[in-house]
């Protein structure tokens, strides 16, 4: 690692260690769950060393001819399936169907610890095959707790083994940390990924946002492609590109837990208000894992519905749907939407947002509107790669997510 990222990352460091002693004394449970993942980062981060291993083995495999693919929760899929700052080559692998893998292959598999019999009966085909099996789990999950099979690397990860945080008086388990955490394990390994490739003088092709893309003419020229075939880029030090995912998750969640605390909590409020009233809690997910959320084992029963659409679609499904003291939380992108929140306005009801862009000075005066920044770049992705056009690993889900269940598991306070 050059001189350069290692101070930034060392400065990183002492302002995190600085702001969470700062903020401790006014904890509350959207500080929890904030935690929770800071605790998942630090964990990854004593085991760098061995995702360095893990990357390195697969790198040569995919340099023989293998190919990526992903398995295991379907919201993990997702996240990692054509996604801004993923990989272009990844593959869904259909585990019911199990195709013949090849040694060379390499294949990404998740499990929150929720999964039932048929779970357990697909991942013993997997690991029956000859590919190179890397395993995110809870460190308490089944899976990795007897003798893995020669063929599978696991990356556990610092949650309990069900996931879920916060246990109701009834005994029900809410607000599930794997989703975030599970995402930045993927993300980590896929940095180191990136790294060792680089170690090989190739380039994994990496995607740019469809939003940031101008007519897709990116999209077009490297979907499904594995390495970038004429570039030889600059290399990476082992365990580089890992640390700095790691420190740009820290960091956007550190933020997070010391100026965001007062909207989410605001937030919160809106959703018990709304929910006592009997009134309609409205979401909108947009976008590759956290639609794949709502309703899962650990989602609260705030929400009545799951609107659909943004801009003209969005106002359309507003104004269609909502009415005065109604609440619509938007999980969303590179786009605020501000026509959204004014369409709710016009009808009484209050908007909640989570998107990397702020709202304008209307909006954002408008006391039916609160805006939570989940501190992520406009660009998605987040880790620069040195010699190529676009920068590697995503942190909205981690961030969007982080933000959301920070204000389920403020609502559900007693």
């Amino acid at each position: 690692m050059n001189a350069t990222r290692i101070t930034v990352c060392a400065v990183v460091a002492t302002l995190c260690t600085v702001l969470l002693r700062d903020a401790s004394a006014s904890a509350g449970p959207a500080e929890d769950y904030i935690d929770a993942q800071l605790r998942v980062v630090r964990g990854l981060e004593k085991r760098v060393d061995s995702i360095t291993g893990f990357a390195d083995e697969a790198a040569g495999r995919l340099l023989a001819g293998g190919n990526v693919y992903l398995a295991g929760e379907p919201g993990m899929v997702a996240e990692l399936l054509g996604r801004a700052g993923g990989l272009c080559s990844a593959k869904v692998l259909d585990l019911s169907r199990l195709p013949k893998l090849d040694r060379n292959d390499l294949v990404l598999y998740s499990d929150y610890g929720l999964s039932g019999e048929w779970a357990a009966q697909r991942w013993k085909r997997l690991v029956a095959s000859r590919a190179l099996v890397i395993a995110f789990a809870s460190a308490e999950n089944p899976i990795l707790q007897n003798r893995l099979p020669a063929n599978v690397r696991a990356i556990p990860v610092d949650i309990p083994r069900d996931s879920r945080l916060v246990t109701e008086a009834s005994g029900e388990r809410l607000i599930p940390a794997a989703p975030p955490a599970i995402a930045i394990a993927e993300w980590t390994f896929t940095a180191e990924l990136i790294g060792a490739c680089r170690r090989r003088h190739r380039q994994l092709a990496v995607y740019l946002s469809i939003f940031l893309d101008e007519g897709h003419r990116r999209l077009k020229r490297t979907q499904g492609m594995l390495f970038e075939p004429d570039l030889r880029p600059p290399t990476a030090a082992s365990g580089e590109l890992a640390r700095e995912f790691l420190a740009a998750v820290k960091s956007s969640l550190t933020v997070i837990r010391t100026s965001e605390m007062g909207p989410i909590r605001r937030a919160a409020v809106w959703l018990r208000e709304a929910s006592a009233a009997k009134r309609q809690v409205i979401r909108n997910f947009q976008g590759h894992l956290p639609p794949k959320e709502a309703g899962r084992p650990g989602d609260v029963r705030f929400f009545s519905t799951v609107a659909h659409g943004t801009g003209a679609e969005g106002v359309a499904w507003i104004h269609g749907h909502l009415h005065a003291g109604d609440v619509y939380l938007f999980l969303g992108y590179q786009h605020n939407e501000d026509a959204m929140a004014a369409a709710a306005s016009f009808l009484g009801a209050r908007t909640i947002f989570l998107t990397s862009r702020r709202p304008g000075p209307r909006i954002a005066a408008d006391p039916l509107h609160i805006d939570v920044d989940p501190h992520w770049p406009l660009t998605d992705a987040c880790l620069a790669l040195p010699g190529y056009d676009v920068k590697a690993c995503p942190l909205s889900a981690i961030a969007g997510l982080s933000c959301y269940y920070a204000i389920c598991a403020e609502a559900i306070r007693r």
